[in-house]
């Protein structure tokens, strides 16, 4: 028959070494952190805050692109017609 004290000792030594297993996991997890920022601060990341501000200022760019586009447009529709001369009939002579 087995002896009831044996899975009572396992019990008690697994119940020390639980708080000790999350500590150590909380460790591991400020190792790994700590790790990773190392490692990024290392590369050209932007946060999410400045890639988003960046983006704003793209579209904003591009909105401008857009209506110089518009103006130049304009502005070569007018150059041609100045090139082609007055649309006014001509006097005979």
């Amino acid at each position: 028959m087995i002896d009831k004290r044996i899975f009572e000792e396992i019990s008690q030594q697994i119940s020390k070494l639980i708080p000790q297993a999350e500590a150590a996991g909380d460790d591991m997890k400020k190792s790994v952190s700590a790790a990773l920022q190392k490692g990024f601060s290392r590369l050209d990341l932007l946060s999410r805050e400045e890639f988003d501000s960046q983006l704003a200022a793209l579209a904003r760019a591009e909105e401008k692109i857009i209506a110089l586009e518009g103006q130049v447009k304009l502005l070569e529709e007018r150059l041609a017609k100045v090139e082609q001369g007055p649309d006014l009939p001509q006097a005979p002579h």
